[in-house]
């Protein structure tokens, strides 16, 4: 039985979007925003996500760092992780297991609990 390459998959409909977001630039306008921070006052974990994403579809680096570090870092690393997931997949590797490593979920947590830390003391 041949593994399916979600990951591969997934970066496609990533690169896809940010592509596609390209041509939405003009009626970003049109996005409600978010709704956390409409009724809290507090930027949410993901507060500029969207504008990361569009960034990344003029291919503006800068601007999607700036917008959401993790985020682009992710889009950094999804082309080597695709490339990593289609050998796999190629020679019918299992799926690896997830990391039952306390150290990997408290460092995963404090990325995105930094992420929001700095999203919410830049007022995004």
């Amino acid at each position: 039985m041949r593994r399916i390459p979600w990951v591969a998959l997934g970066t496609l409909l990533v690169a896809f979007g940010a592509w596609a977001s390209g041509f939405l630039q003009p009626f970003s306008d049109l996005l409600p925003g978010c709704a956390f921070k409409r009724l809290t006052g507090f930027a949410c974990a993901t507060c500029g996500l969207t504008r990361c994403v569009m960034a990344l579809g003029r291919w503006d680096w800068g601007a999607a760092f700036h917008w959401h570090p993790v985020a682009a870092g992710v889009a950094v690393l999804l082309p080597a992780m695709a490339v990593g997931d289609l050998r796999r997949a190629w020679r019918g590797d299992p799926y690896p297991s997830l990391p039952d490593s306390r150290v990997a979920r408290v460092s995963v947590w404090a990325i995105l609990l930094a992420a929001w830390v700095l999203q919410w003391v830049r007022g995004i």
